[in-house]
């Protein structure tokens, strides 16, 4: 029998999966000093990250550089330099339990301060600039977000990663055409670029930023404090060509595109992670290759089920968190300050009805099949052998286009939709006496956890690639349901930014929290070498 022949882009994909392997970016003598934290105290500011983490609903994958942003943020508008900054933000990430106690080398933190001492010059400089204050503010969020992935992606290399978007962009690049909407061949390769770091690893705003930001400024990973004004001085200019990148309209397009192969590649970087030492043996039996690929789905599917069982419990939490207390905040106030009165149904509705409708949202979601099994299996030996007919890959976009009329006319449907469901749904509250702050809530929080429970199920069905079929009654029923779903993302959007709970825990409470924090274990670290210097 003739050994399958393999594609070069996935021979390359193997090599550096091969090289990888049982890598640890801090593996070090044993008995060289590492950081530790005293476990007891670390406690507490554990259980404050939990806390914290249930209010401000997020991504798993991105709540470690979501909270580096935050812990930089805050130390840098302290007036902290990054030799100060480097040691305390490792620490307060190891009591917070996003880096493991004991496990960070101390010859490393001189790296860490590189990488700060960096940003807070560049964020200094830029402040120095003929700027208006709002775009000062934006360009510091965008300086800081960029740092927190760099910090990130020290911590845990994204080799694999960066591996896996570049196989896949060569092997799908050739049936994308987006001449017509970006002529500049520089340009469409980006937006693919984009399109797939969102699809395949879920990359969002800041971990495009720092790629763009390499791209079109190679030398700044390792720019030197005598570089850094150069960059300063047109950091402005980058800045904002490469927000035009992230939020090109073809971007979106493109990634309703690419989503739909990256089941295939998710599938691959597992099989790749279990078999990569004996890779070359499994490729050259195509049985044996499939029974790798089946595994691994399965266990993707079980994961999947894991994931959704985890954010179904984090959305709950968060919804009777921010409910309750907007519930005792603003509708028991004006009921019985306006009204005169408290009503009881529609403050139980309120309360219960929410965290109700997440769990029924969840449990309706159903993990794929034996045939969604097939089509990915199907698709990745397209990728890996390359045949020259292809079902799966073959598959090119489907653009949709529509007159000028049409668009006003399916506009106007959606208005109406718009109109009949929220006036719909304010006259069923009217007919059971909710108040107008409480109505307020009610609406509020269901379009959030309308839209919170697509993502669930976009998370859990990532590995789809069949299509279902959908009824009429299926249609109708999303017809009516969209207007809540974007409303529910444009909320969404916007509480993240204005979340008053957040700006209390981050400006108010955090801030002399972790100070005390910092204290308590500075004295116990001082109690215990004075007692070993009594013994």
């Amino acid at each position: 029998m003739n050994k399958p022949e393999i594609s070069p882009a996935i021979s390359e994909l193997i090599k550096v999966f091969q090289d990888q392997r049982g890598f640890d970016a801090f593996k070090t003598a044993k008995e060289d000093p590492r950081i530790k934290t005293h476990e007891t105290v670390a406690k507490a500011a554990f259980m404050y990250e939990k806390v914290r983490n249930a209010i401000d609903y997020q991504e798993e994958h991105l709540i470690r550089k979501n909270s580096i942003a935050r812990m930089l943020k805050r130390r840098i508008l302290m007036r902290e330099r990054g030799t100060n900054i480097a040691e305390p933000l490792i620490r307060e990430l190891i009591r917070a339990g996003y880096l493991k106690n004991d496990y960070f080398p101390v010859a490393r933190i001189p790296d860490i301060e590189r990488i700060i001492n960096k940003y807070v010059l560049l964020t200094k400089l830029s402040s120095e600039q003929q700027l208006d204050y709002k775009s000062r503010q934006r360009l510091f969020k965008w300086i800081i977000s960029v740092a927190s992935f760099e910090l990130e992606e020290y911590l845990n290399p994204s080799i694999k990663d960066d591996a896996l978007v570049e196989c896949m962009y060569k092997v799908i690049r050739p049936q994308i055409d987006i001449s017509e909407e970006i002529p500049n061949q520089e340009d469409q390769d980006i937006q693919i670029y984009i399109a797939i770091h969102k699809a395949l690893i879920k990359s969002d705003a800041s971990m495009l930023r720092y790629h763009l930001i390499h791209y079109y400024a190679p030398g700044w990973r390792y720019a030197t404090t005598a570089e850094i004004p150069t960059y300063a001085t047109y950091l402005p200019g980058l800045v904002n060509h490469i927000e035009q990148q992230i939020n090109n309209l073809t971007a979106d397009r493109l990634f309703r595109y690419v989503r739909r192969f990256a089941p295939i590649f998710i599938t691959l970087r597992d099989v790749l992670n279990e078999h990569a030492e004996h890779m070359d043996q499994v490729l050259a039996d195509p049985k044996k290759f499939d029974i790798a690929i089946r595994q691994a789905i399965d266990k993707r599917y079980r994961d999947a089920s894991t994931r959704l069982s985890r954010g179904v419990v984090r959305s709950i939490i968060y919804i009777f968190l921010t409910k309750t207390i907007m519930a005792f905040l603003l509708e028991l106030p004006y009921e019985a300050v306006f009204l005169h009165t408290v009503k009881i149904t529609p403050l139980a509705i309120n309360v219960i009805f929410h965290p109700i409708l997440m769990f029924l949202i969840a449990t309706s979601i159903r993990v794929p099949a034996a045939e969604n099994t097939t089509r990915i299996t199907l698709g990745i030996n397209e990728v890996v052998y390359n045949p020259p007919e292809r079902e799966i890959l073959g598959t090119r976009e489907e653009r949709i286009r529509t007159s000028g009329v049409l668009n006003a006319v399916f506009t106007a449907f959606y208005g109406l939709a718009f109109i009949i469901t929220f006036g719909g749904i304010i006259w069923l509250l009217k007919s059971l006496q909710f108040s107008i702050v409480s109505a307020f809530l009610f609406l509020f929080f269901l379009s959030v956890i309308s839209f919170f429970g697509l993502r669930l199920r976009h998370n859990a069905m990532e590995m789809v690639m069949v299509n279902k079929r959908q009824g009429a009654g299926a249609i109708l029923f999303e017809f009516f349901a969209l207007p809540v779903l974007r409303a529910g993302r444009w909320i969404s959007g916007k509480t993240s930014q204005i979340n008053v709970f957040l700006f209390i825990l981050d400006f108010i409470i955090e801030a002399p929290f972790k100070v005390l924090i910092e204290t308590v274990e500075d004295w116990v670290s001082f109690q215990r070498a004075k007692k070993d210097e009594i013994i």
